[in-house]
């Protein structure tokens, strides 16, 4: 299955080179609009997130309650919380509707009750919502590791509403879309508005995402979210991971118009047929220059690496740390049409020797462009706000733009912002 990297998929120590990085959950909690967030934990632990706030441009929505050996062996844990919930409300301009108290792995290891503690807080300050979140790597490899249990999180803070609305929330996605961008058009020319939590300017909007007549979820992260939040509030979700193949995107919208009772399809039709043209344009211009693709810069690289295979682009490189359930049929349908493909680890320790600097790739995402050292990069993390055929079109724009422009692959890492 694997070809170039015999070390694919092998439990090891990790290597985390300068490109590694992107929507931590600093960054994603910090989408909730009006929110704050207060790091409970050693020093050595919080510098993580102080770099990714001053990077992020985030830091002023972000405190730290360092706590000491001393702290930990007191038994007074919980008290040091609100303490420093106290002190911090005190110090802050405005009281924020929400805050996110994180603690590290050193708290999982206490095993604190927090729920107590959280009762207490909302007592004492009854306009804030207050929730535990976790900061714990120690939880990567199990089925609720910080990415998920932040986003369960931040949708149960939405209550039942009185009323319901023609919206449907978009789940899972760090960038709005655009005006122009096909998701948004095609409702509102149905009839719907589109709910995106990175879109909410105040707390207000934020909660008319309770009113949703769907959730659609494009992101694995928040499916245990939306399962809670039909429990919860009553909003059925239909799961459709971001696709850049056409016809899964046909299919989304084929779904969807089943599930709305109102046809998507032919307003859709429109959108694909620009799609189609944008990438014969960008065909013709990339050529067979080969292509590489990899996991930071998309949800799903092997879907990408396997849609632009079958639009005519070569594709020679995948970098990713696994293949998780969901991309296992894109990869093997990938590695039928191109045997020869590398699939390679960016996280393994081999990545320190740069086994593919020197080799020619357009690089999708800054893993890829980091070990090739490739001049030809395509800026993207995590898939940003390309979703449907206007994010194929989008794509293929940053594709033309990176062929044809040297990048400065380090710079371009920094201005990024990645943190872990």
């Amino acid at each position: 299955m694997m070809n170039g990297c015999d070390c694919y998929g092998e439990k090891t120590l990790h290597y985390v080179s300068a490109a590694h990085g992107g929507w931590g959950i600093v960054r994603i909690a910090a989408q909730v609009p009006e929110s704050h967030q207060l790091f409970v934990c050693p020093f050595a632990c919080g510098r993580h997130g102080a770099l990714g706030g001053e990077m992020n441009g985030i830091k002023d929505r972000i405190s730290y309650l360092f706590i000491t050996e001393a702290d930990i062996v007191s038994g007074e844990f919980e008290e040091l919380i609100v303490d420093g919930v106290n002190e911090l409300f005190e110090a802050l301009e405005k009281q924020p509707k929400v805050l996110f108290v994180f603690t590290a792995c050193l708290d999982d290891l206490l095993g604190t009750d927090h729920e107590p503690i959280l009762k207490r807080l909302g007592e004492l300050y009854p306009d804030t919502h207050f929730r535990h979140c976790t900061m714990n790597p120690i939880s990567l490899d199990t089925t609720l590791p910080p990415g998920i249990t932040v986003q369960i999180n931040m949708y149960s803070l939405l209550e039942p509403a009185s009323e319901q609305k023609k919206q449907v929330n978009l789940l899972g996605c760090n960038v709005p879309q655009k005006e122009t961008d096909d998701i948004r058009a095609v409702l509102q020319q149905a009839g719907y508005e589109l709910g995106v939590l990175s879109a909410c300017r105040d707390y207000a909007e934020f909660e008319e995402m309770a009113k949703a007549e769907l959730n659609l979820v494009i992101s694995p992260v928040v499916l245990a979210a939306a399962k809670k939040m039909e429990k919860k509030l009553g909003i059925p979700w239909l799961r459709h991971l971001r696709s850049y193949r056409l016809d899964e995107i046909d299919e989304m919208y084929a779904e969807l118009s089943k599930q709305l009772n109102t046809d998507l399809t032919e307003a859709a039709a429109e959108f694909r047929k620009k799609a189609e043209e944008k990438i014969t344009e960008t065909l013709a211009v990339i050529g067979d220059y080969p292509v590489a693709v990899d996991y930071q810069a998309v949800l799903r690289p092997f879907n990408l690496a396997l849609a632009l295979t079958e639009y005519g682009f070569k594709v020679g490189l995948v970098a990713s740390n696994g293949i998780p359930a969901f991309e296992k049929e894109s990869a093997k349908k990938l590695k039928e049409m191109v045997p020869d493909i590398v699939f390679t680890d960016p996280m393994h320790p081999q990545s320190v020797q740069y086994p593919h600097e020197g080799e020619e790739y357009l690089c999708i995402g800054f893993d890829c462009g980091y070990i090739t050292k490739s001049k030809k990069l395509v800026e993207l993390v995590e898939d940003e706000g390309l979703f449907g055929y206007s994010g194929v079109m989008e794509l293929m724009n940053r594709m033309q733009d990176a062929f044809l422009t040297k990048a400065d692959v380090n710079k371009m890492i920094e201005g990024a912002g990645l943190i872990i």
